[in-house]
């Protein structure tokens, strides 16, 4: 006759060799003292070989941008993810990220914002008589990507704050990302 097994263990519903080995181990938890308890948690558990990565807090970024400037990161995003499985994840934030990381190396150096300024205007600002499609969307971005950003439209506006704007930043991104893989049709 076989051992008794414990049907409800947990949330998640184990072999039955799975929990005979549990209930086993539990058994002789209460009986040995806790120096040998250890010993056989950690046979039970094994430790991982990795250090485990401590991902970075990402922020919803939002822009205001002309629809041409959107779609060319779409194309862009769906012409990577043809290019190998290596970039099956590939998102349009990550086309963002490698717009910013194009304007670091290859932008203006930039001044330091005073701490906890955003160096933008609230609403909307328009930029001449021009009535192109905008559109709103947003990106996922790490602090140092935004806080990036920040600097950057700082550094470019110059005197008058709200001069340059986040929208103006995307065009100066979308310009470097031409400037690499030029025209996506």
């Amino acid at each position: 006759m076989k051992d008794k097994v414990l049907t409800n263990f947990g949330k998640k519903k184990e072999s039955s060799g799975q929990s005979l080995k549990l209930q086993s181990v539990f058994q002789k938890m209460q009986v040995e003292p806790v120096e040998k308890q250890i010993e056989v948690i950690e046979e039970v558990i094994p430790k991982p070989d990795k250090k485990s990565k401590v991902k970075e807090k990402s922020f919803n970024f939002s822009f205001v941008s002309e629809a041409e400037n959107i779609n060319y990161i779409r194309r862009l995003e769906f012409e990577k993810r043809r290019q190998g499985s290596e970039f099956s994840y590939f998102t349009s934030s990550d086309v963002v990220k490698e717009g910013i990381s194009l304007l670091r190396k290859k932008g203006p150096k930039l001044k330091n914002r005073p701490a906890g300024m955003i160096p933008t205007r609230r609403g909307r600002v328009s930029n001449g008589t021009e009535l192109k499609e905008k559109v709103t969307t947003s990106f996922s971005l790490i602090e140092n990507e935004v806080d990036y950003i920040y600097d950057y439209i700082y550094t470019k506006s110059g005197d008058v704050l709200g001069s340059f704007t986040k929208e103006a930043f995307m065009n100066d991104m979308i310009k470097a990302l031409k400037n690499k893989y030029g025209e996506l049709e």
